[in-house]
């Protein structure tokens, strides 16, 4: 009779649990950013923590590795709504701030997407989403201080950004580390390689459409003369504009990659006239790995 009692308790814990993690999300992009502009505007966002990035940034980092601790690989597999629902908090928008001269205040652009590999706060991005801003120019002067980044959680935690500790041009990775005053915060471990054929997921912000959930598969591997830093992953998986940074997950909710660019495939390509195929081109784990001592 105890045992009894002890497996209907336990299957009503294990149904609350479950339950709890695929509770159903409805997203409000506009009042997100509402609410994190009421933040920048009420000045719990101070403008010289988000320009610290730039105190180093002219500095060349090129293929610099760092040393810092990432979590261990998960190994359970998921199934895809637990995957997201466990995994989207841990996405990060990656934000402009600006002056609105119209509007007389501080506003908000959807930038692209982050997340963080460490609890400290080390976050991985495209370096192409900063490289047009003077990243390793050499020169300070060079550096285009104008644009003000910030990272933010989908509850609206906002991060600033320290500085740019490594970066490959060649594979298209930044790794930035922001402040988090000290505390820890939950960050994604990193996985393998996929094969063609394996099940990926991403979790990216399209054009400002935050949080967008896509699912498909490896489509190919590929590597160039630059060896691991030249290695691609093309899914089939979408993503667009503002996904750039977005992780890439394996069945098991470790990065598999990171989001790089897109190809479009026209009948006639010079006229870029009836779209046959768009290829969805990412970053594998291995060369993220490249760039860490751990």
């Amino acid at each position: 009779m105890e045992m009894k009692s002890l497996k209907i308790v336990l299957a009503l814990t294990l149904s609350i649990i479950v339950s709890h993690v695929r509770a159903q999300v409805y997203i409000n992009s506009t009042k997100m950013l509402e609410n994190l502009e009421e933040k920048v505007n009420t000045g719990l966002v101070k403008m010289e923590d988000i320009n610290k990035l730039y105190t180093t940034f002219h500095e060349d980092k090129n293929n610099r590795k760092i040393t810092f601790k990432t979590r261990e690989a998960e190994k359970r597999e998921l199934s895809p709504e637990d995957l997201f629902a466990n995994r989207m908090p841990m996405v990060y928008m990656f934000l402009q701030v600006y002056e609105s001269a119209r509007a007389g205040k501080m506003k908000i652009n959807g930038s692209g997407t982050a997340f963080p590999i460490s609890e400290d706060g080390y976050f991985l991005i495209n370096s192409h989403m900063i490289d047009e801003l003077g990243l390793g120019s050499g020169d300070p002067s060079k550096v285009d201080t104008s644009i003000h980044l910030i990272l933010s959680d989908y509850e609206g935690n906002i991060l600033t950004i320290d500085s740019v500790v490594s970066y490959s041009k060649e594979a298209d990775i930044a790794i930035i580390k922001a402040n988090t005053k000290g505390k820890k915060i939950q960050a994604i471990p990193l996985g393998q390689d996929l094969k063609a054929g394996a099940s990926v997921f991403a979790i990216t912000h399209p054009r400002g459409y935050y949080y967008y959930y896509s699912t498909g598969r490896v489509a190919r591997m590929t590597e160039n003369d630059f060896g691991i830093m030249g290695r691609k992953m093309e899914i089939t998986a979408d993503y667009a504009a503002g996904s750039s940074g977005g992780p890439i997950f394996d069945s098991k909710g470790n990065i598999a990659g990171i989001v790089s660019l897109t190809k479009s495939f026209y009948y006639n390509q010079q006229e870029q006239k009836n779209l046959q195929m768009v290829i969805k081109e990412a970053i594998p784990v291995s060369s993220i790995r490249n760039l860490i001592n751990n």
